[in-house]
């Protein structure tokens, strides 16, 4: 499970910036994302980015895509101030 503090504006901005990046969408305060096989359940509420793994190819740890999630959300946007 990832858990990362974010407000309201700033989820928003990352929406936008893994939909143009890797075609995540992120447009809802819940639901699910899928990528590579890969797919997670996100929640938005009060301030905080919760993400769980729900499924992947077997070869592949939960740990390493959580890491890669974490990467992603970490990243910043070429008009992050």
């Amino acid at each position: 499970m990832i858990q990362v503090n974010m407000t309201e504006a700033e989820f928003q901005a990352k929406a936008r910036e893994l939909k143009q990046k890797f075609d995540l969408d992120l447009t809802e305060p819940a639901g699910r994302i899928t990528k590579d096989g890969v797919t997670a359940g996100y929640t938005h509420f009060n301030d905080q980015l919760t993400i769980h793994i729900l499924d992947k190819p077997f070869f592949i740890s939960t740990e390493y895509c959580e890491q890669k999630l974490q990467e992603w959300l970490a990243q910043r946007g070429p008009n992050h101030v």
